[in-house]
């Protein structure tokens, strides 16, 4: 801490006019300053006087022939009462003045104190005249200022979420009410003191600044085990169980749940009267989820087709996690290596009860199309690493087999559509997917194993496809063929093909290295055929595996389980067969159901360009799924959101319903609490001022490399991998950089003996972004497996938010979060990474301190990570925006005539003339959705439908009249087209083949003011 410079050393107001402004208009001298010279806090309190108590420290320099060395000379611990009147008072023979600015506010006072060197320049020393900033006798350390009310209490910060009007907040108020801002930082983070365990309310006594401030983020537990037997997976898919008692068992488990809520209506009537309105909202979600979960309940156990489809898929997803585990398809193996027995064979699986009531929330609309239930989308909303794809997965399962027990051969095709964002995620959901549906394969194949007898699966196999962009899998026979001849040459084969191991044994579908032995490769190609098949010669999928990843095995034959990433869908517009996973033009001509449920990852992501495009394109895929049928049920999760309503309605024109709601207190749902005794993921804040950002980086990176190279081997490697998160490829190159030379270098220094030193190899530094191949992904994911002291465990990762979105590794447990992310959202899901299995995780939050965002949340530090998702950011999608409408309103009514009319061949374009009634009932069917989901934007669009079908019919009536065909896309002098890529002319709609497409490039010169 430095001098404070001489505008900053002014005289306190004396006059109560006066004080108003000069608070207003001042700031904390110095605090942000590149070398700061003060440090402070602001507090609002109905004290007259103040207790402060300084600490401090400074450094004298010792000059010698071996060089410059310091002696630490502790300032005496000095406390002062202050009171009304008294402005400032000098400490330490005038090296530090305490100062205080004060205003009355709603009865009390607000107060701003802070200790500001008092040094302006060294006189006495041998350079006359030079700085007190760079002087080190004169700087003060390891300063801290300790501020206590002397008669009074400390009083709840003013800040405008107190006064804010908008129902979310003012409910998000009410549930953390437990966390108050009683102080804000300048220039350092807030420390609560309480002398003990903090009490259930009020204020703490005394408070502290706080340089590197910590705070321990809870780890959350499941809740809600009333012990019933209905939660074990053998219990609930035994034909054994009556289905009058498992009606009971279910009854019990749900009244659990309602008695918690009718606990939460005592505790609502001692609630003050400004939470009369959130209060009842809260409330009336909590009670609205109990009605569903017991409506669930009744209808399952009155269904004999639901109650069967219940029972399979209870068993299928318990084999699905006896062959998850590390001894069958949890590790990949080479086909020779024996498989190792079960390490708990009696192990009792069973589910978490959240996953359980999950599913009897939403189960009522897939049994009775119906119902109101089926067209609210339920939102799974638990935080990270809780069991959210397990739970939609059993719902996944009873969906798949109620179709067929329902409606026999009709039942098949695809039933359940999964979308997902990202590449990355989707491979690495596609694994246990493919677990899920080989279970439910074996099942239909050993009609002796089934937990009920009797049942009729059919004869189609239960499937899983995935449908991604040829970046991930070819798109067809021909150049899948192609790969798989290179990949049987290759010396080191990779998983081009996505799926790297049978999901069943988890033996290798490619070896390690080339091998001269065929059956080594898991893959049966030809130019007009693919098949995967588990080598080894006694697993049950050693024929072949239902697994699916080209886009002509897909449309020849759809799978029961259709994975996908958002931006494919965008090619309904171009791909005359992709109207076959809906049930359009089946093949063989044999009919089958449209999807009935669909399923959305990590719903969070859907905001900004990316929500709003996928939202527009939604339209389209709902209504096909929807055609000539019941709606298809949506399903949804994610751990971060806000205002789901809004972004729901916009997404998919529907209510919403989260579960588990949260109750009165943030802290408990009943399903979700905090675990009273695991320790939580504690983080840890730096803001190094005075220092280059590259430079304290490699610092920080360092020390905590090197204090990892201190630890007892056996903890070692729990915390060996250090994860550094970067919001730009920009910053993670230069820390890279750093890596490789810097950072090396100075953990030589740290080590006084040689073999102590922590060696960072060019091998141990790994990136994780958008740079890195499709197809070395899943290798990084499996050297992140790797423990320390394998030669192939990383040490260092430079990672982008490609982390944040479903990454799982459980090994992780230390980052270093270079800089707060823009969303708090992704600052959550990104630390969420480490610290997720057997130990705590430790977060090192960087900030800038340049950075007014860093600096804020720095100053902040306690209060935003005791809350941290009261400052999750609403999702922003516009799906029915003029720029949206301009970019795909067209692909929509496009995707609709094609696959929906009948009009899927190259010339369907033409229909427009022929059946003109068909392409009005595709636009009246777009504005039915947008008067849901937007209704103010209803009379925009029907304008801007009617002029896309007039220039259709126009087009059609010019290609006619040259006496050819409307094609919807393709090649070829003289062809008229309909649809065509940005930036060419060779057809009337320019249109997206991926929703992250960008329309054109453009470049930008500033030329300054005329």
């Amino acid at each position: 801490m430095l001098e404070a410079s001489a505008d900053d050393r002014e005289n306190g107001v004396d006059d109560p006019a006066g004080e108003e402004s000069a608070f207003a208009e001042s700031r904390v001298e110095d605090s942000d300053q590149w070398l700061p010279s003060s440090v402070g806090l602001s507090l609002f309190t109905d004290a007259q006087t103040l207790r402060i108590t300084c600490r401090a420290a400074r450094y004298r320099t010792d000059r010698t022939e071996k060089g410059r060395r310091w002696a630490r000379l502790p300032l005496p611990e000095t406390t002062l009462e202050m009171g009304p009147g008294q402005d400032e008072h000098p400490l330490w023979e005038g090296r530090a003045i305490v100062r205080v600015r004060q205003r009355p506010h709603a009865g009390a006072r607000l107060l701003t104190i802070t200790l500001v060197n008092g040094h302006t320049q060294d006189t006495s020393h041998s350079g006359i005249g030079k700085s007190v900033r760079s002087d080190w006798d004169h700087m003060l350390f390891q300063v801290e200022l300790h501020v206590e009310p002397a008669d009074g209490t400390l009083l709840e910060y003013p800040g405008v979420r107190l006064n804010s009007s908008d129902p979310e907040e003012e409910e998000l108020r009410l549930q953390y009410r437990h966390v108050l801002t009683y102080a804000v930082g300048h220039g350092c983070a807030v420390h609560e003191e309480w002398g003990g365990p903090p009490p259930q309310d009020g204020p703490p006594p005394r408070i502290r600044t706080e340089v590197m401030p910590t705070e321990e983020v809870p780890r959350v537990g499941h809740g809600g085990d009333n012990g019933s037997p209905a939660l074990r997976l053998s219990w609930a898919s035994s034909t054994g169980t009556d289905p009058r008692e498992l009606q009971r068992e279910l009854l019990g488990f749900v009244g659990h749940y309602r008695e918690w809520y009718e606990e939460q209506t005592r505790q609502a009537d001692l609630l003050p009267a400004w939470a009369d309105q959130p209060k009842a909202r809260i409330l009336g979600r909590v009670r609205r989820a109990v009605e569903r979960m017991e409506e669930g309940v009744r209808v399952l156990c009155a269904d004999p087709h639901a109650l069967s489809a219940f029972r399979l898929a209870n068993q299928a997803m318990e084999l699905q996690m006896r062959h998850s585990e590390k001894e069958r398809a949890g590790e990949k193996r080479h086909r020779g290596e024996l498989l190792a027995p079960e390490a708990e064979p009696g192990k009792v699986r069973s589910w978490r009860p959240f996953q359980l009531g999950f599913f009897l929330l939403a189960v009522s609309g897939l049994i009775d199309t119906d119902k109101p239930d089926r067209e609210t989308v339920d939102l799974i909303w638990f935080p990270t690493g809780g069991g959210k794809t397990e739970a939609y997965l059993l719902l996944a399962c009873f969906e798949m087999v109620l179709r067929r027990l329902r409606h026999g051969a009709r039942g098949g095709g695809t039933a359940v559509v999964s979308r997902y964002t990202l590449s990355l995620l989707t491979t690495q959901q596609f694994q246990r997917a493919a677990t899920s549906v080989c279970a439910l394969e074996f099942l239909r194949l050993h009609p002796r194993e089934r937990c009920e007898q009797g049942l009729d699966l059919g004869e189609e196999s239960f499937s899983l496809g995935l449908w991604t962009g040829m970046a991930t899998t070819p798109n067809t026979y021909q150049a899948a063929d192609e790969k798989a001849q290179d990949l049987r040459s290759s010396a080191a084969p990779d998983d081009m093909f996505i799926l790297d191991r049978c999901p069943w044994c988890g033996t290798r579908i490619v070896p390690e290295r080339k091998s001269s032995d065929p059956g080594d490769y898991g893959l049966r190609t030809t130019p007009s055929s693919f098949f995967f098949h588990c080598p080894r010669q006694d697993c049950s999928f050693h024929d072949e595996l239902p697994v699916r990843v080209i886009d002509d095995h897909l449309y020849e034959q759809p799978p029961t389980l259709l994975l996908g990433t958002v931006d494919k869908f965008a090619r309904l517009a171009w791909e005359p067969y992709a109207g076959r996973l809906f049930g359009f033009d089946p093949p063989g001509g044999e009919e089958r159901l449209r999807p009935s449920l669909i399923l959305q990852d990590e719903l969070h992501l859907l905001t900004g360009p990316l929500g709003t495009t996928v939202g527009l394109y939604e339209s389209a895929v709902v209504e096909l799924c929807a055609w000539d049928g019941a709606p298809p049920k949506i399903i949804a999760s994610t751990a971060t959101i806000r205002r789901s309503e809004e972004q729901v309605r916009r997404l998919y024109g529907r209510n919403v319903q989260l579960f588990p709601p949260s109750g009165l207190d943030a802290r408990h749902s009943h399903f979700a609490e905090v675990d009273p005794v695991s320790p939580g993921r504690l983080y840890v804040g730096v803001m190094a001022q005075g220092h280059p950002t590259g430079r304290a980086t490699v610092s920080t990176a360092a020390a905590v490399l090197h204090t990892v190279n201190k630890l007892p081997e056996a903890h070692r490697d729990d915390y060996w991998t250090l994860v550094a998160y970067h919001h730009s490829l920009r910053e993670l190159g230069r820390t890279l950089s750093a890596a490789r030379d810097d950072i090396p270098a100075l953990l030589k220094g740290m080590s006084s003996d040689d073999e102590d030193v922590r060696e960072l190899s060019e091998a141990s530094i790994q990136e994780l972004t958008s740079n890195l191949d499709r197809r070395d992904q899943p290798r990084v994911l499996a050297r992140l497996e790797q423990s320390w002291p394998s030669a192939s465990a990383i040490s260092f990762l430079a990672c982008t938010n490609m982390l944040s979105v479903g990454v799982d590794v459980s090994r992780l447990a230390l980052m270093l979060m270079l800089g707060q992310p823009k969303a708090a959202a992704e600052y959550i899901q990104a630390t969420s990474r480490v610290g997720r299995s057997r130990v705590p995780g430790l977060v090192v939050a960087f900030f800038n301190s340049n950075k007014p965002r860093d600096r804020s949340h720095y100053e902040g530090f306690g209060v935003f990570h005791r809350s941290l998702y009261r400052y999750v950011e609403p999702a922003t999608v516009t799906p029915w925006s003029l720029p949206s409408r301009r970019r795909a309103l067209h692909a929509a009514l496009a995707i609709l005539v094609r696959h929906g009319h009948n009009a899927a061949a190259p010339t369907g374009a033409g229909l427009v003339s022929k059946r003109p009634e068909a392409v009005e009932d595709a636009a009246r069917r777009i504005l039915s959705w947008v008067r849901r989901s937007d209704p103010s934007a209803s009379l925009a669009t029907e304008s801007d439908l009617h002029d896309l079908i007039t220039d259709w019919r126009t087009e059609a009536a010019t290609a006619a009249a040259s006496g050819g065909h409307l094609y919807w896309n393709g090649s070829g002098r003289n062809r008229h087209h309909l649809l065509t890529g940005f930036g060419t002319d060779k057809g009337l709609w320019p249109t997206l083949n991926s929703v992250r497409s960008v329309d054109f490039e453009c470049q930008i010169k500033v030329e300054g003011p005329r």
